[in-house]
């Protein structure tokens, strides 16, 4: 559904009129839905690593340079693993196991950690050790979408969790309508996003099997 499908769905449950625009409407009942849509999109994207929200970032080490960020990644990047260019994973470490050996001297990094943002709040890998020389990785993982901004900006995760948990926003905001309740939404907006959750995590079963 784009941006506009998704105000104007919970618009229509509202009882309200819809609109043909979201930016221009001058209407506060509007601009309220159209963030609480933003608000539970941010929700419902951060609820699970959705198959449609997977990336893979390139990155290439300069010698002396252990920290490297995913362009675009945003701060909420999960990285879910880290390939070299001989095809084997880098293992993630914690922040004290680096930190008690900095000693340790330039080499092909084994190791990575996230370790803040940069300048554009993108997500920052650090590797270890420092790198001697240029390597190149392939990091596979998942990042969540800017905020819906245009009419026709496409929501990529299930629409009906996002509609649904939008709609319960607003109902708290207002009270019932219809004689249905905020608590009520809320609920299918759940069960919405627990079936749609299970859906997506079977596309990827090999996924769900842990090994000790």
């Amino acid at each position: 559904m784009t941006y506009l499908e998704l105000v104007n769905g919970v618009l229509s449950r509202m009882r309200e009129d819809t609109v043909g625009t979201v930016a221009s409407s001058g209407d506060v009942v509007v601009d309220i839905v159209a963030d609480f849509v933003n608000d539970a999109k941010e929700s419902v994207e951060r609820a699970h690593n959705w198959n449609i929200l997977s990336n893979e970032w390139s990155i290439t080490t300069v010698a002396g340079t252990d920290k490297y960020a995913l362009a675009g990644a945003g701060k909420y990047a999960n990285v879910e693993n880290i390939v070299d260019d001989l095809g084997n994973s880098l293992k993630i470490t914690s922040r004290p196991y680096v930190q008690a050996r900095t000693s340790v001297g330039q080499a092909r990094p084994h190791y990575y950690l996230p370790n803040g943002v940069d300048a554009s709040a993108d997500l920052q890998l650090q590797l270890h050790p420092v790198p001697d020389a240029a390597y190149t990785y392939t990091v596979y993982g998942y990042k969540k979408t800017a905020p819906l901004a245009a009419d026709d900006d496409e929501l990529l995760v299930d629409d009906k969790s996002v509609l649904y948990l939008a709609l319960a926003y607003a109902l708290r905001e207002r009270g019932e309508v219809g004689g249905q309740t905020a608590a009520e939404t809320f609920a299918m907006a759940g069960q919405y996003l627990s079936d749609a959750i299970a859906l997506d995590a079977s596309l990827n079963q090999l996924d769900d099997i842990w090994y000790s």
